[in-house]
């Protein structure tokens, strides 16, 4: 995979969490809407809220404050911190 440098900008496709086997989409069942649904890999800035949200956590990770504790304490670590960095 090619790491991305620069700024994320509105608009852009960039790397996400979903595996994609095929042609680049994951294919799955969604009983809510009652059809097959696909969805593409990666991630599309589609917000600047998003976009501001994402350079306030670039500027202060709030991740390796919170490193080294047991998962639970972890994520409410995170969770707290997170809150504290976007202004929740």
């Amino acid at each position: 995979m090619v790491e991305e440098v620069g700024e994320y900008y509105l608009g852009q496709r960039s790397p996400g969490g979903v595996v994609a086997p095929y042609l680049g989409h994951r294919i799955f069942y969604k009983p809510s809407l009652g059809k097959v649904v696909h969805r593409a890999a990666g991630v599309m800035r589609r917000s600047k809220k998003v976009i501001a949200i994402n350079k306030k956590v670039a500027a202060a990770p709030p991740a390796p404050k919170c490193k080294g504790l047991p998962w639970k304490q972890f994520t409410a670590c995170l969770r707290r911190e997170m809150k504290a960095v976007v202004g929740k």
